[in-house]
């Protein structure tokens, strides 16, 4: 069993050579453009080298960050295969620092700039992406050290309060709060740079709020509807259980569909719990073993049917997960469909033996887990401790549904 494991961990750790190409080129545009920069302005002397030593080596550290979060798949939603958003963003934040080089500091728009790198990459992506693309700006326009400790500051709180958004991403609480961070720094950052406060001091901050408060709402709602719940109309369809694959299941083996119908129940419910994204969960729980209606429940066939009934890539991945054993088992929902679909199979097959019998459901989630946790399978999962610790809490509460499995 650790050797598969260790297997499918050396597999999923593997980098490709085009995810690489695109890592060194992202981390190195920043020395390129201050070249370009320096050499436009007839300024290629020792401040510049110096200044250039310093941004290669933030270069090195973000591109060894970047290359370890692709290869541990540790984006933010489903940014993992999608490095070109990333990609996008972070131009983006290049062409805005330039622009930036021309207007008053008190204008710049690190706080939206911030949020969407980290929600376009990771936590740690996104903050060595931010810090880079920061000290680039001061090194183009010289400015006062206290500028770079202010946006530090609003970037790094702003990081922090966006960067735990759940599935529902409800995030006002999250922009209003960092919207009064950035007036009260900007306030506070004039005052340190001129010792007073005046009239077009408050004007630059109100407009910066405003516009980063416009540029923050289009990039999270495009992050909302065009990434995090483009496929809700799929999943309210395939999760329906009048769904015609789901009916057909009911015709091939009627033991298969409610052993289905109750692994959603718990998926969903557990997701729920926990703050998981519920609806990928629950149809987890609902075609985690539809292999078997092309007869072998294997991943060749799960695969076939969700490619023949476009089924979203989390769901698509979700399987992988769980039966491919090439695919380290990440995402909190495949853990949460292993860990319910095991339960559901022992009671189940504790009652199909005596179907009076009185089960003692603390001892059977006991032996559930510890099953799960000696095999290995969770080993690398998103699942805390804490999660962990709901889940059997859950399962144990659950005395009264198990009836409908006898």
């Amino acid at each position: 069993m650790k050797e598969k494991q260790e297997k499918r961990t050396r597999t999923t750790e593997v980098v490709s050579i085009k995810e690489i190409a695109i890592s060194f080129v992202i981390a190195m545009l920043p020395s390129v453009c201050l070249f370009l920069y320096c050499f436009m302005k007839n300024q290629l002397d020792a401040a510049f080298l110096a200044n250039e030593i310093r941004l290669m080596l933030f270069a090195v550290v973000f591109l060894f960050v970047l290359l370890m979060a692709i290869s541990k798949k540790g984006f933010f939603y489903e940014n993992n295969s999608h490095l070109g958003r990333f990609s996008v963003m972070y131009l983006i934040g290049i062409l805005l620092v330039v622009i930036q080089s021309f207007i008053p500091d008190k204008l710049w728009l690190f706080l939206p700039l911030a949020v969407v790198l980290v929600l376009f990459s990771g936590l740690q992506v996104g903050i060595c992406a931010y810090v880079i693309l920061l000290y680039l700006q001061m090194m183009l326009t010289g400015s006062d050290p206290a500028v770079f400790l202010a946006y530090i500051c609003v970037g790094m709180i702003g990081i922090l309060l966006f960067s735990h958004l759940d599935i529902e991403f409800l995030f006002g609480v999250p922009l209003f709060a960092s919207l009064i961070l950035v007036f009260a720094t900007i306030l506070s950052m004039e005052y340190a740079v001129c010792g007073y406060l005046h009239f077009d001091s408050f004007l630059y901050a109100a407009i910066n709020v405003f516009v980063s408060f416009l540029l923050l709402t289009f990039a999270l709602k495009y992050l909302s509807y065009q990434v995090l719940h483009k496929d809700r109309d799929k999943y309210q369809e395939i999760n329906d259980p009048e769904y015609r694959l789901l009916t057909e299941l009911k015709k091939t083996s009627q033991r298969s569909y409610y052993h289905a119908v109750h692994t959603a129940y718990f998926s969903e419910k557990i997701a729920r719990r926990i703050g998981a994204d519920e609806m990928l969960a629950k149809a987890g729980g609902y075609y985690h073993k539809i292999g078997k209606m092309r007869g072998n429940n294997n991943l060749k066939n799960a695969l076939e049917i969700a490619s023949e009934y476009n089924f979203p890539p989390q769901l698509v991945q979700l399987l992988k997960e769980y039966g491919g054993k090439n695919t380290v088992l990440r995402s909190k929902e495949a853990a949460i469909v292993i860990l319910a679909d095991a339960m559901v199979s022992s009671v189940m097959f504790l009652f199909e033996k005596d179907r009076n019998a009185k089960l003692d459901y603390e001892q059977i989630v006991s032996v559930v887990f510890k099953k799960q946790m000696d095999s290995g399978i969770l080993d690398h999962c998103d699942l805390t401790m804490d999660q962990m610790r709901q889940i059997r809490t859950m399962f144990t509460e659950e005395t009264l549904y198990y009836d409908f499995l006898r």
